[in-house]
């Protein structure tokens, strides 16, 4: 047995080679289909279950090939969901506006082999606590994982809905959907909020970069916008001397993973370059302005 946890209205319980989810009165559920084949030889999301149970919610994802993903005494599970309890990309974290997160704590960690939960802190995330006699549950099985709490935790009533979205966190990772988050709703036919105008900028994070004289270099930065479109506009200098504008197409732009962009570096550069990255998104609102050094040797 991988781990059993008991929260208000189910009990779920991970068995190496079964998973057994039981509920007292199963609102309801829905299934959402994830691509296959997109994630190269890393897990490969293929679906994400929602379920609520009575006071509960839990996500469930299954991936492809079939392989067991909980290693160690532990058990660490490379997946982390994150749910937008307001339904508004517009407020909330860079990461689809969501609100919380639950992840898995990575071997080392004070509290390895537990699941974590955060809360939105800016544009990211930082770890928070949940109501009094409150924890994650979780569950780790060949082809599944997933993540289950009680409603209260999330501030979500019994007939809210909700978007979600799930990452894996492995060397490519992969994300489902690909661009955005799922709708779910507790009530079904219900349809989303409608949204408003979008007023919030994108925020941009950059990355240093090292090159050698005459090779390509990559650039690496994170374009972070809620509703996942940007523009990005790269710009090298050597000094206050502007060496290249590298110029990029509105496009998805998934928070979750690093965007990259290259630039063959002229044979006789050498030194300390500099590179900055702005992002524009499709409301027209503008990022930050995002620096980083690029050393050529």
């Amino acid at each position: 047995m991988r781990r059993c946890r008991l929260l208000r209205g189910f009990v779920t319980c991970a068995l190496a080679g079964l998973i057994l989810v039981s509920a007292a009165g199963a609102d309801g559920q829905t299934s959402f289909v994830d691509p296959v084949g997109d994630a190269g030889s890393s897990f490969d999301i293929k679906g994400v279950r929602v379920s609520t149970f009575g006071g509960g919610v839990g996500v469930e994802v299954t991936v492809t090939p079939n392989r067991f993903w909980c290693r160690g005494d532990g058990g660490d599970l490379p997946l982390l969901i994150a749910i937008d309890t307001d339904q508004n990309p517009d407020t909330g974290s860079a990461f689809y506006g969501t609100e919380v997160e639950f992840a898995f704590s990575p071997p080392g960690n004070a509290r390895e082999g537990e699941p974590v939960f955060l809360r939105a802190n800016g544009w990211g995330f930082r770890g928070a606590r949940l109501p009094d006699g409150q924890y994650p549950g979780w569950e780790c099985g060949p082809r599944i994982g997933g993540y289950f709490v009680d409603t209260s935790a999330l501030g979500i009533g019994p007939t809210s809905g909700f978007n979600v979205v799930a990452a894996t966190v492995s060397s490519r990772s992969d994300t489902a959907p690909d661009i955005g988050t799922f709708n779910y709703q507790q009530v079904a036919g219900t349809p989303p909020p409608t949204l408003g105008p979008d007023t919030r900028a994108p925020h941009v994070v950059t990355y240093p970069a090292q090159a050698a004289h005459g090779q390509l270099a990559t650039l690496t930065y994170q374009a972070l916008d809620g509703r996942g479109k940007t523009a990005d506009t790269i710009r090298i200098y050597r000094g206050s001397r502007l060496l290249k504008t590298i110029r990029r197409a509105l496009r998805n732009s998934n928070p979750f993973e690093l965007s990259h962009v290259t630039w063959r570096v002229p044979a006789t550069l050498r030194g300390r370059l500099r590179f900055s990255v702005r992002s524009t998104d499709a409301a027209g609102n503008r990022s930050n302005l995002g620096w980083a050094h690029l050393v050529v040797r």
